[in-house]
C-alpha cells in the first residue's frame, strides 16, 4: 500500500498484528490433592476419623461424617460410633 495515501502502512486483509500474549495467572491456586482423611487417637484409646478439604480461601473445612473406631483383640479397627448426617 502507499503510505503517502493513508499516512501509515495499512496491512493487507488477514495480516493483522498478532494478539498480545495472555496473562496466565490463576485466580485461585489449584491443588491436586482431594479430601484428606485425618485419623487421630483419643486419650481413652479410641480413634477418631474425619475428612477435610481446603476451600478457595485456604481454610480447612470438615465434610462428611465423623467415625469413632476401637481396636479389637485381633488388632483390627472396628467402627463403633458415627456422628453426622451421612452415617
Amino acid at each position: 500500500m502507499d503510505p503517502a495515501f493513508f499516512g501509515k502502512v495499512v496491512p493487507w486483509t488477514g495480516l493483522r498484528r498478532p494478539p498480545p500474549p495472555p496473562n496466565v495467572r490463576p485466580v485461585h491456586p489449584v491443588y491436586s490433592r482431594g479430601p484428606m482423611r485425618n485419623m487421630e487417637q483419643l486419650p481413652d484409646g479410641r480413634h477418631i476419623e474425619t475428612f477435610t478439604m481446603r476451600n478457595s480461601y485456604e481454610q480447612e473445612v470438615q465434610f462428611g461424617a465423623t467415625t469413632i473406631y476401637v481396636v479389637n483383640d485381633y488388632g483390627v479397627m472396628v467402627p463403633t460410633e458415627c456422628w453426622g448426617a451421612q452415617c
